[in-house]
């Protein structure tokens, strides 16, 4: 029976029988009632806020240096990069190779002068350098930045590591010498021609650079990366920043420009042979290496660290 507004009639019936040959009543009760349809409330809807995205942090800065990246001598620095959690190195076009693995750091160079680079790894935890295919030596503890560099002007890079606790430069076979504090940062170049590269420090937090026995001035600010090069091809290091916030390069005495995102590795690398640093820059999400002016692919997947400058 469909329901409308309106009135229903409801009949009950009641009787009253008492036992053995009382009087019997029966009596009929009618019940009005008054009723209207009622619709059930259209529900309503609570809105639902999406969730605002968690930004991806910068990238952050190593605590290693490399000496060099030309694999194969040739002249101009590879493409590779490093997979810590397996020990491959992969160098575009050149070969792929396995050595080291979770917690040890890069720090390939040219250790032996023949003019190309050699795969080289520090672990901290031993303090064990391995260069792969030429020796395994021990030199410095947990905590110590390796920096390797040609600190004598042989042609070679020298083992070499600084100590940020208490400013410790210790070159193996060379010398041992105090320059810089905690925080600081180590940039050894060539900043004077002189075949060598001159012992120095970045200082984050305030933009100094001091280089020892030659200069100390003020460039960059904290957060910037501190990424010396031969942007000029003069055969001297440049003092060079790159800003991740805003995807600034400045160096000093030569450049501002616009290149790259907080997400991305700056990498300053003289990727073409012509012997100036190439402002380059790897993104680590999804293996892009974009470098300026020249070109643009993919190599490398999430979390591979770029071995080359």
């Amino acid at each position: 029976m469909k329901r409308t507004a309106g009135t229903a009639l409801i009949f009950l019936l009641i009787a009253v029988r008492p036992a053995a040959a009382q009087l019997t009543l029966d009596f009929a009760c009618i019940v009005r009632l008054n009723f209207a349809y009622v619709p059930s409330p259209t529900p309503v809807m609570t809105p639902v806020l999406a969730a605002t995205p968690t930004p991806e942090p910068n990238v952050p800065q190593p605590f290693f240096l490399l000496e060099s990246g030309d694999y194969n001598g040739n002249g101009t620095s590879d493409i590779a990069l490093f997979r810590k959690l397996t020990g491959l190195w992969a160098v575009r076009g050149v070969t792929r190779a396995y050595s080291g693995g979770p917690g040890d750091l890069p720090t390939s160079g040219d250790f032996t002068g023949d003019g190309t680079t050699d795969i080289a790894l520090f672990r901290p935890t031993s303090g064990l350098w391995i260069l792969r295919g030429i020796s395994r030596t021990y030199f410095g503890q947990p905590g110590d930045f390796p920096c390797p560099a040609d600190y004598d002007g042989d042609s070679c890079a020298d083992i070499a590591l600084f100590r940020g606790m208490s400013g410790l430069w210790a070159i193996r076979d060379i010398t041992r010498t105090y320059f810089g504090g905690f925080s600081d940062r180590p940039v050894p170049g060539d900043y004077n021609g002189s075949g060598s590269a001159a012992i120095s420090i970045y200082r984050p937090s305030r933009g100094l650079w001091a280089l020892r026995g030659i200069s100390r001035f003020y460039f960059g600010t904290a957060g910037d990366w501190a990424l010396p090069g031969d942007y000029d091809g003069d055969g001297e290091s440049e003092f060079a920043i790159f800003r991740p916030d805003t995807g600034m390069w400045a160096v000093r005495g030569l450049t501002r420009l616009y290149f790259g995102t907080r997400l991305d590795w700056p990498i300053p690398a003289d990727l073409n042979g012509d012997g100036t640093a190439a402002i380059a820059v790897f993104r680590r999400n999804c293996g892009l290496w974009a470098v300026r002016s020249l070109t643009r692919l993919y190599f490398g997947a999430w979390g591979d660290t770029p071995v080359t400058r």
